[in-house]
């Protein structure tokens, strides 16, 4: 793929377009933490999204180190899982007792569970060009 490459410019611009955009979405929650900072509850929010978003985020990373050059991946969902770990800490500073066990178990679940079995299995199971493909 083009990446950085200014061989391909149209590559360039619609990645630096699509980190853009992407950085954008990743903001897009803040009203809604301005509104939980502001009441110190959660107020019947869910955290599922921020959980999924930040699981989204280490697989595209995963995927974009398998690969190679391809920076605009790893820089936006890095930032990705930054703000997307942000939203969980605060979510489960100002969640309920409930909320925020629900949010720990899925955490676990999806983001250390499931992604370090996606790891483990494409590290044993493959190599090379076919352990991106598998991923």
């Amino acid at each position: 793929m083009g990446g950085l490459s200014l061989e391909h410019p149209w590559a360039f611009a619609f990645g630096l377009l699509g980190n853009i955009i992407s950085f954008m979405t990743y903001l897009a929650p803040l009203p809604t933490f301005y509104r939980i900072y502001r009441s110190k509850s959660t107020q019947g929010f869910q955290s599922v999204p921020y959980v999924v978003a930040l699981f989204s985020a280490m697989l595209w990373i995963y995927y974009a180190l398998l690969k190679s050059d391809e920076l605009l991946l790893i820089t936006i969902n890095s930032a990705g899982c930054v703000i997307e770990t942000i939203y969980i800490i605060m979510y489960l500073t100002y969640a309920p007792k409930q909320a925020k066990l629900f949010t720990a178990k899925i955490l676990l679940l999806l983001n250390v569970g499931v992604f370090g079995l996606i790891l483990l299995l494409t590290l044993l199971l493959a190599g090379g060009e076919k352990r991106v493909v598998m991923l």
